[in-house]
């Protein structure tokens, strides 16, 4: 008899529970070209390869690694996720949260989400950090759909203060130079036409991407505390002439690693306790 979600997700938890021991403060999913910021973060961390963990989703795209890091940040305890999988790949909504299930299961009161985001403004140059302060889900699907939840998870859900307003105001009054705003989340893999993006701009969106709204959504759904960071790594189609590659984005990442770790550290020191 096939698992269903809810026991595919308890099992993960405890395997965490099992092999990394308590829970972390705050849980962080690092998107595209986030791990090599990340690195050397945590004190004395202990690793575990995703692929020892059955039924976890393995990420593949460049710039995720498939594994998890769990260490002291600053005197926080944490948990960092080395990427995450994609609707592009084919992947149903269920096996884009589930990881972040697992981590809530497991006893992680907050999660922060990271990705690499195309700016839809010429005032928000690649290498600007963009905290979330709510996003325009354009096609993404939807982890709380009747086949792809937990047992007993709402259907509906509210969605106001999604990216919670005070782990946001902590963050912005330890890194006063960020500036928050809307991000837009197609499914992808192809990059938006320079015709969407004026959309999106006309929209109020400030930033696009391909990923991190069904992992809020979930997170929020068990009971999580969300916070979300993009990282601009690129103009998106059309400004400037831009012309989006993946390599681009790397390599922005790569460019800005040090001010990217700062603000992440920043980040889970800024987490609600409790």
């Amino acid at each position: 008899m096939a698992m269903l979600e809810g026991e595919r997700v308890a099992a993960l938890a405890a395997a965490l529970a099992e092999r990394l021991g308590p829970p972390p403060a705050v849980a962080v999913v690092l998107g595209s070209g986030w791990a090599e910021q990340a690195a050397g973060l945590l004190a004395a961390p202990t690793a575990l390869p995703l692929a020892e963990l059955l039924d976890w989703p393995l990420p593949r795209v460049p710039g995720h690694r498939p594994e998890i890091l769990v260490g002291d940040l600053d005197g926080v305890r944490a948990a960092l996720c080395g990427g995450r999988v994609h609707a592009y790949e084919g992947r149903p909504a269920r096996e884009l949260v589930r990881g972040v299930r697992a981590l809530v299961r497991w006893g992680a009161p907050a999660v922060l989400l990271l990705n690499a985001a195309g700016s839809l403004r010429e005032d928000r140059p690649p290498g600007s950090l963009m905290p979330f302060a709510d996003h325009l889900d354009l096609g993404l699907p939807s982890p709380l759909a009747a086949d792809q939840s937990e047992d007993g998870a709402p259907l509906f859900l509210d969605l106001v203060d999604l990216y919670d307003p005070a782990w946001r105001r902590a963050l912005l009054a330890a890194e006063p130079g960020l500036r928050p705003g809307i991000y837009a989340g197609l499914p992808g893999p192809n990059y938006e036409t320079p015709a969407e993006v004026r959309m999106l701009a006309a929209l109020g969106a400030d930033a696009v991407g391909m990923s991190t709204i069904p992992e809020a959504v979930a997170a929020r759904a068990a009971g999580a505390r969300v916070l979300a960071i993009s990282l601009l790594s690129n103009p998106a189609a059309g400004i400037g002439g831009s012309r989006p590659s993946h390599e681009e984005v790397l390599a922005t990442a790569e460019a800005h690693g040090a001010e990217a770790a700062r603000v992440l550290a920043a980040a889970v020191a800024a987490a609600p306790r409790g």
